[in-house]
């Protein structure tokens, strides 16, 4: 009985995480449609009570929907064979294991909805880096006097980013702890790395050795050239950038940090602003190159820059002076064409202008973005979960 009410659990935490995936993915559709119905109309966009209460509404639905198409509950069986004369203590016991349920179903849709982050992307020398630093500055650091509406609105968003680039990096660095480094050395030869005197100290004692790191331009040739390279390069890395990414993405989304740090003494605290809507967005590079999985984890947000493709070959010779132009084109060649990824995503952030066009524009994805996470992560009791506690409450008192 004892591995039957685990294996209950269990699988009350998969349905819970199951559920929290499939609400966030029926509710962001919706307020994503319906600011655009609103944009193309001409009126203003949904603020962030409308959000949160169309959110509250639609979670609440999908839930209780969920519930009933999916819900299987072995517990019931278990106790129906219990003699009569023990209903006592099984109805005790019951009751504390219904709210154990209850525990575990929501914790499981917390981690659903924290496993739906937004995502970012673009294509190379398209300015994603540029937006990824605009989306996580203050409005007051961007917009001028003028713009005070809009600075107050978008104020209350905060953009966590992480950095999948910057765990790539660190991957290939001999001392992390979760490097690649001798995996790749091994298949693409020492060609690989830096002949310069960068080196890194790696072992202690006799065994210290200094190696060089690698160099990211010479495996890029490398790998640019031969697809089976290419692939080989993913099968490495990926595996252990999706393994970090999937670790700090539940981090953030189940915004642990606000616990850790309450653990701390006071004159390690750091202190946070508080804000009305948190987003947790993943600046990815090869999102829609990724596959199933990363359409899974980003499908209901993406957000995409993009530019005009000569702007986009300029900028990358421009910004890699190194690179021939053959080179220059093999490497926008080897991702998805930035307009059909344009096509893909729900928001486009658009970089053919100046820096202060750009600011304006992601102020305006910001703000949109906000509206359409709102709810799921801004640190209140939420409409849905008190009525989705009294409701669970009610069935297991019957």
């Amino acid at each position: 009985m004892i591995l039957l009410t685990i294996l209950n659990l269990i699988l009350k935490l998969l349905l819970g995480i199951i559920i929290g995936v499939i609400i966030v993915r029926v509710y962001r559709p919706i307020i994503i449609a319906t600011q655009k119905h609103n944009a193309n109309a001409g009126s203003k966009t949904i603020g962030y009570h409308t959000a949160m209460i169309l959110i509250s509404i639609t979670k609440l639905i999908t839930y209780v929907s969920v519930c009933y198409i999916l819900e299987i509950d072995i517990l019931h069986p278990i106790l129906a064979a219990v003699s009569r004369e023990d209903r006592g203590i099984v109805s005790t016991f019951e009751k504390g294991l219904q709210l154990i349920h209850l525990l575990i179903y929501t914790t499981g849709i917390k981690i659903g909805q924290a496993l739906q982050p937004v995502g970012l992307t673009g294509g190379i020398a398209t300015g994603k880096s540029t937006v990824s630093s605009l989306l996580q500055q203050s409005s007051s650091k961007q917009l001028s006097t003028s713009d005070a509406d809009a600075k107050k609105d978008t104020d209350e968003v905060e953009f966590v980013i992480i950095d999948v680039d910057s765990i790539a990096h660190d991957i290939l660095l001999p001392t992390y702890n979760d490097s690649v480094y001798n995996r790749l050395v091994d298949e693409f030869g020492t060609d690989i790395l830096m002949k310069d005197e960068t080196t890194t100290s790696s072992g202690s004692g006799k065994d210290k050795a200094q190696r060089p790191f690698i160099d990211r331009r010479k495996l890029g040739d490398v790998v640019f050239k031969d697809r089976n390279k290419r692939r080989k390069l993913n099968s490495i890395t990926h595996p252990k950038i999706i393994k970090i990414m999937i670790k700090r993405i539940l981090y953030e989304g189940l915004n642990l940090d606000r616990f850790l740090s309450s653990s701390l003494p006071a004159n390690k605290k750091t202190k946070r602003k508080k804000t009305r809507r948190r987003v947790v967005c993943v600046d990815i590079p090869l999102l829609f190159e990724g596959g199933l999985p990363m359409k899974l984890l980003f499908g209901s947000a993406i957000i995409v820059v993009s530019c005009n493709p000569t702007l986009q070959l300029q900028r990358l010779q421009s910004r890699n002076a190194d690179l021939t132009l053959d080179q220059c084109k093999e490497r926008i060649a080897s991702q998805i064409p930035i307009e059909k990824k344009a096509k893909l995503a729900q928001f486009v952030i658009m970089n053919n202008g100046s820096l202060k066009s750009l600011q304006k524009e992601v102020e305006e994805v910001k703000l949109q973005v906000g509206n359409a996470i709102s709810g799921s992560q801004c640190g209140i009791i939420e409409l849905h979960w008190l009525i989705l506690v009294v409701y669970h409450l009610y069935l297991y008192s019957f």
